[in-house]
Protein backbone atom coordinates (compact mmCIF):
# COMPACT_ATOMS: atom_id res chain seq x y z
CA UNK A 1 0.00 0.00 0.00
CA UNK A 2 1.09 3.61 -0.81
CA UNK A 3 2.32 5.82 1.88
CA UNK A 4 -1.12 8.45 0.33
CA UNK A 5 -3.66 5.25 0.82
CA UNK A 6 -2.74 4.85 4.72
CA UNK A 7 -2.57 8.92 5.35
CA UNK A 8 -6.51 8.55 3.21
CA UNK A 9 -7.75 6.33 5.28
CA UNK A 10 -6.69 8.18 8.59
CA UNK A 11 -8.26 11.50 7.04
CA UNK A 12 -11.76 9.41 5.85
CA UNK A 13 -11.80 8.50 9.41
CA UNK A 14 -11.59 12.37 10.85
CA UNK A 15 -14.19 14.56 8.20
CA UNK A 16 -12.27 17.97 7.64
CA UNK A 17 -8.96 16.90 8.01
CA UNK A 18 -6.25 18.32 6.20
CA UNK A 19 -2.75 18.75 5.68
CA UNK A 20 -1.69 21.96 5.62
CA UNK A 21 1.37 24.10 4.14
CA UNK A 22 3.58 23.00 6.91
CA UNK A 23 3.05 19.28 6.14
CA UNK A 24 1.02 18.66 9.33
CA UNK A 25 -1.74 16.48 8.98
CA UNK A 26 -4.71 18.66 11.10
CA UNK A 27 -6.77 16.02 12.36
CA UNK A 28 -9.76 18.10 14.38
CA UNK A 29 -9.07 21.80 13.67
CA UNK A 30 -11.33 23.32 16.60
CA UNK A 31 -8.79 22.00 18.83
CA UNK A 32 -5.65 21.71 16.78
CA UNK A 33 -5.37 17.43 16.71
CA UNK A 34 -2.19 17.49 14.81
CA UNK A 35 1.09 15.60 13.73
CA UNK A 36 3.17 16.63 11.48
CA UNK A 37 4.45 14.23 8.48
CA UNK A 38 7.54 15.36 7.44
CA UNK A 39 9.19 12.06 9.06
CA UNK A 40 6.33 9.83 7.90
CA UNK A 41 7.58 7.20 5.80
CA UNK A 42 5.25 4.12 6.53
CA UNK A 43 2.10 2.96 8.37
CA UNK A 44 3.94 2.10 11.65
CA UNK A 45 5.01 5.93 11.65
CA UNK A 46 1.10 7.20 11.40
CA UNK A 47 0.44 4.32 14.27
CA UNK A 48 3.32 5.67 16.29
CA UNK A 49 2.48 10.10 15.49
CA UNK A 50 -0.98 8.48 16.84
CA UNK A 51 0.01 7.16 20.06
CA UNK A 52 2.39 9.40 20.69
CA UNK A 53 0.90 12.95 19.36
CA UNK A 54 -3.03 12.32 19.79
CA UNK A 55 -3.20 10.29 23.24
CA UNK A 56 -3.68 12.95 25.25
CA UNK A 57 -7.05 14.05 23.22
CA UNK A 58 -8.15 10.33 23.77
CA UNK A 59 -8.75 10.83 28.04
CA UNK A 60 -7.62 14.42 29.14
CA UNK A 61 -7.64 17.28 26.89
CA UNK A 62 -10.79 19.68 27.78
CA UNK A 63 -11.21 21.83 25.17
CA UNK A 64 -14.53 22.82 25.52
CA UNK A 65 -16.41 24.63 28.30
CA UNK A 66 -19.14 21.65 28.70
CA UNK A 67 -17.93 18.45 30.30
CA UNK A 68 -20.36 16.02 28.70
CA UNK A 69 -19.03 17.66 25.19
CA UNK A 70 -15.46 17.12 26.51
CA UNK A 71 -15.83 13.48 27.06
CA UNK A 72 -18.14 12.95 24.03
CA UNK A 73 -14.81 14.74 22.36
CA UNK A 74 -12.07 12.11 24.01
CA UNK A 75 -14.87 9.44 23.34
CA UNK A 76 -15.10 10.16 19.56
CA UNK A 77 -11.31 10.73 19.30
CA UNK A 78 -10.37 7.21 21.04
CA UNK A 79 -13.21 5.39 18.57
CA UNK A 80 -11.78 6.93 15.70
CA UNK A 81 -8.21 5.89 16.93
CA UNK A 82 -8.72 2.18 17.50
CA UNK A 83 -10.70 2.03 14.40
CA UNK A 84 -7.53 2.88 12.49
CA UNK A 85 -5.15 1.26 15.21
CA UNK A 86 -7.74 -1.79 14.79
CA UNK A 87 -7.52 -1.92 18.23
CA UNK A 88 -9.79 -1.71 21.60
CA UNK A 89 -8.14 0.85 23.93
CA UNK A 90 -9.88 1.84 27.00
CA UNK A 91 -9.53 5.63 28.11
CA UNK A 92 -7.25 3.97 31.57
CA UNK A 93 -5.32 2.56 28.42
CA UNK A 94 -4.90 5.84 26.70
CA UNK A 95 -3.69 7.29 29.63
CA UNK A 96 -0.85 5.02 30.18
CA UNK A 97 -0.19 5.34 26.64
CA UNK A 98 -0.03 8.80 26.65
CA UNK A 99 2.16 8.93 30.57
CA UNK A 100 4.78 6.42 28.59
CA UNK A 101 4.53 7.84 24.64
CA UNK A 102 3.23 11.35 24.62
CA UNK A 103 4.83 13.78 22.76
CA UNK A 104 7.15 11.36 21.64
CA UNK A 105 8.92 11.15 25.19
CA UNK A 106 10.63 7.75 24.04
CA UNK A 107 10.02 6.84 20.52
CA UNK A 108 11.61 3.65 20.92
CA UNK A 109 9.29 2.41 22.92
CA UNK A 110 6.67 3.43 20.80
CA UNK A 111 7.55 1.45 18.07
CA UNK A 112 8.40 -1.21 20.45
CA UNK A 113 5.33 -1.26 21.37
CA UNK A 114 3.54 -0.68 17.92
CA UNK A 115 5.47 -4.05 16.70
CA UNK A 116 4.32 -6.06 20.04
CA UNK A 117 0.78 -5.99 18.38
CA UNK A 118 -0.27 -3.32 21.33
CA UNK A 119 0.70 -5.17 24.45
CA UNK A 120 -0.08 -3.52 27.31
CA UNK A 121 2.88 -5.29 29.12
CA UNK A 122 5.35 -3.85 26.88
CA UNK A 123 4.31 -0.25 28.66
CA UNK A 124 3.76 -1.81 32.52
CA UNK A 125 6.77 -3.51 32.30
CA UNK A 126 8.16 -0.14 31.55
CA UNK A 127 6.37 1.48 34.76
CA UNK A 128 8.16 -1.23 37.00
CA UNK A 129 11.86 -0.80 35.39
Amino acid sequence: MKMESYIGRLMDLFPNSYINRLNELILYSSTNLYFGLDDVNSEQDIKCKLLEWCSRDTYKTQPFNNHEHNLYYQDTIRKRINYYLKTDFSREQMELIYQKLGNSINHDLTIKFVKSGYDMNVLKSEVQE
